[in-house]
C-alpha cells in the first residue's frame, strides 16, 4: 500500500459554489485515496492565494516532507491550480518533490510526467491559472481606472473615511469617526503654529492613532479636497479627476497647508509654547520705527518688576505692556458684535445667498424624479441583458438618464454647500460676540490663534489704540457698524430700518465668486477666520 500525503487549497476570493471549498475537495481526495487503496499519512489545508509558494501550510508541507521522504510516496490535490499558480516555480517545486523521490501529481488532472509528451500538458494544466490570474488582475486595473475617472474611489479608504454604498448601491467613500481629527489637522498646520509633530502629538492625546510617516502623506493627500490622482499607466498620464465623496475641506485649506510644508517653516517664527503666556501680544505688534515685531520682557524697578513691549536698538520704541492691553481690549470690544445686530446680519447674509445661488428647497418631487431615474437605468440594463436592445441604444440612453441624475444630484450638492455656508456663518457671527471677554478668559495658544486671525499682516499701535489698517476686512466693517449704533443710542433705540442702513452702508454687497464666498473680496477674506472657529 502506497503513502500519500493531500492538499487542498482554497483563496479567499474564490467560492464554495464553484466547486473549490476546503470540504470538497477533501473529500474527493479522501474518495479517491479509499477507491485506489492508498494509505493517507497528513492532510494539509490551505487558505491561502497560489500565486507563490510562500503560504503557511505549504512551507509546513514541504517540512513534513523532508523529514518523512522514506515513508511517503505521493502528494496528492484535486487540481493543478489548488497546486499553484505560477509555472517558473512551480516546475521548481515538483523537482524538489521528485529528489525527495515523492511524485506529485492531481486526482482530477492525472499525468504521468515519465512520459516526455505528458510535460505538455502539465505546461498547459499550469499556465492557464497563471493567464488566468493575469488577465484578472488586468481587468481589476481597468475596472478601477474607470472608477477613478467617474470620480469613484474604490481602493482601501484612507483615515477619515470607510467604504459605504450610495443610492445604485456602488461603492463610495464615507466620512468616519477619523473625520474630525483630519479637519483639525490641517486647520491647525494651515494656522502657521504648529509643526506636524505638535498637530499629531495634539490628536493622538484626543485619541487619533497614527503613525509620524503616514500622518505626513496624510496631510499630501488631495483625496480630502476632494481630488483624486489617477497614476500613469501605459500610454496614459496621470491626471486628477474630482471625486463624488464628500470633501473633508476645502480645496484652498488643502493648498495653503502645502503651501506651508513646502516652505519647511511656520507663518510665525515662534513657538506658541516659547512665548511667556503674560506676553500674548508677542510677535504681532510691529514697531512703527523699524516695522519688526516687538520684543517682550520685564524690568526690575525698586519693588518690583515692570512688563514692556520694545524694540531693539536704535528705534527706541517701548510701551507699558498694561497700556497694550489696555488698547487692546478697547479695540475688541469695538468689533464685539452686538445680538441684534448678529441676527440682522446673519438674515441679510441669508437672503443674499438665496438670491445669488437662487436656491429653493428640494421637496418630495425632487427625490421621486431621482428614483424614477434609477429605475429606468435598471430597466435599460435589464433590457440590454435579455437582448431587446443593441449596444450602440444602451450606451446612449444610459448616459442620458446619467446625466439627468447627475444635475438631480448637483442640486441636491448645491443645496447641502449653502447649508454648511450659512451654518458657518451662523456660528461664526455667534463667536463675535463679547470678543473682548473671550480674549481675556481664552489661554495663551486660543489668543495667539485668535490674533493670528484678526491681523493676517500683524499690527501697530497709533494714537494710543489700534491701528485698524490691516485687520480683517470684515471686522472694520463690524467697528464701523457699532460706531454707527452708538450714535443712534443718543437718540433713541435702534430700529431694524437704522441696522440695515448701517449694514449696509459698511458694505455688505452680493458677490459669490467660486461658490465661496457671500461677502464681496473687499469684505471678507474667510479662510484665516475658520481656524478658529469663528468663520
Amino acid at each position: 500500500m502506497k503513502n500519500v500525503i493531500l492538499y487542498v487549497r482554497v483563496s479567499t476570493d474564490e467560492q464554495a459554489d464553484k466547486g473549490f471549498s476546503l470540504r470538497d475537495q477533501e473529500q474527493k481526495l479522501l474518495n479517491y485515496c479509499k477507491l485506489n487503496n492508498l494509505n493517507v499519512l497528513e492532510l494539509f489545508k490551505e487558505d491561502y492565494s497560489a500565486k507563490t509558494f510562500n503560504r503557511p501550510e505549504f512551507k509546513k508541507l514541504s517540512t513534513y516532507c523532508k523529514k518523512n521522504k522514506n515513508n511517503i510516496n505521493e502528494l496528492l490535490f484535486v487540481k493543478w491550480d489548488r497546486f499553484s499558480r505560477n509555472t517558473m516555480e512551480s516546475y521548481n517545486v515538483i523537482d524538489s518533490f521528485r529528489d525527495l523521490g515523492i511524485l506529485v501529481n492531481a486526482i482530477e488532472q492525472p499525468l504521468d510526467l515519465s512520459i516526455p509528451e505528458q510535460g505538455l500538458m502539465l505546461a498547459v494544466y499550469l499556465s492557464m491559472p497563471e493567464v488566468e490570474n493575469q488577465r484578472r488582475s488586468l481587468n481589476v486595473k481597468a475596472g478601477m481606472r474607470r472608477a477613478f475617472k467617474e470620480g469613484r474611489y474604490v481602493v482601501t479608504p484612507p483615515k477619515g473615511y470607510a467604504m459605504g454604498r450610495d443610492s445604485s448601491k456602488k461603492p463610495i467613500l464615507i466620512p468616519n469617526d477619523d473625520a474630525v481629527f483630519i479637519k483639525e489637522a490641517f486647520e491647525l498646520i494651515a494656522s502657521g503654529i504648529y509643526n506636524q509633530k505638535e498637530v499629531l502629538a495634539r490628536l493622538s492625546k484626543k485619541g487619533f492613532k497614527s503613525s509620524s510617516s503616514s500622518f505626513a502623506r496624510m496631510l499630501r493627500n488631495s483625496l480630502y479636497c476632494g481630488d483624486i490622482l489617477i497614476p500613469a499607466y501605459k500610454d496614459e498620464k496621470e491626471m486628477v479627476t474630482k471625486g463624488i465623496h464628500e470633501p473633508l475641506i476645502t480645496k484652498t485649506l488643502f493648498n495653503n497647508v502645502q503651501k506651508i510644508i513646502n516652505g519647511g517653516k511656520k507663518q510665525h517664527g515662534t513657538l506658541h509654547k516659547k512665548v511667556n503666556k503674560k506676553f500674548p501680544l508677542k510677535d504681532f505688534v510691529l514697531c512703527p520705527q523699524c516695522g519688526n515685531p516687538l520684543l517682550a520682557s520685564a524690568s526690575k524697578g525698586r519693588s518690583k518688576y515692570y512688563a514692556y513691549y520694545h524694540c531693539t536698538k536704535p528705534c527706541g520704541t517701548r510701551y507699558k505692556a498694561e497700556d497694550v492691553e489696555q488698547w487692546f481690549a478697547n479695540f475688541l470690544g469695538g468689533i464685539s458684535l452686538k445680538p441684534n445686530v448678529q441676527k440682522l446680519l446673519f438674515k441679510m447674509i441669508k437672503e443674499r445667498i438665496n438670491t445669488q445661488t437662487s436656491q429653493k428647497h428640494l421637496g418630495p418631487k425632487h427625490y421621486e424624479a431621482i428614483a424614477k431615474v434609477d429605475s429606468k437605468l435598471i430597466k435599460l440594463q435589464d433590457l440590454y441583458i435579455d437582448g431587446d436592445i443593441g449596444k450602440s441604444d444602451y450606451e446612449t440612453a444610459k448616459q442620458r438618464y446619467n446625466n439627468i441624475l447627475d444635475e438631480l444630484k448637483e442640486k441636491e450638492i448645491r443645496q447641502k454647500e449653502t447649508s454648511v455656508l450659512l451654518d458657518t456663518y451662523k456660528n461664526g457671527l455667534k463667536n463675535l460676540h463679547d470678543i473682548d471677554f473671550q480674549f481675556v478668559e481664552s489661554d495663551i495658544e486660543h489668543k495667539r490663534k485668535l490674533l493670528g486671525s484678526i491681523f493676517p499682516k500683524k499690527f501697530q499701535f497709533e494714537n494710543n489704540q489700534v491701528r485698524t489698517a490691516d485687520i480683517n476686512p470684515l471686522l472694520l466693517k463690524i467697528a464701523s457698524i457699532n460706531k454707527g449704533l452708538q450714535g443712534n443710542k443718543k437718540r433713541d433705540k435702534s430700529k431694524k430700518s437704522d441696522l440695515s442702513h448701517l449694514v449696509l452702508k459698511a458694505g455688505l454687497e452680493p458677490a459669490r465668486p467660486n461658490g465661496h464666498w457671500i461677502l464681496s473680496p473687499t469684505c471678507l477674506p474667510i479662510p484665516p477666520l475658520q481656524h478658529l472657529g469663528i468663520f
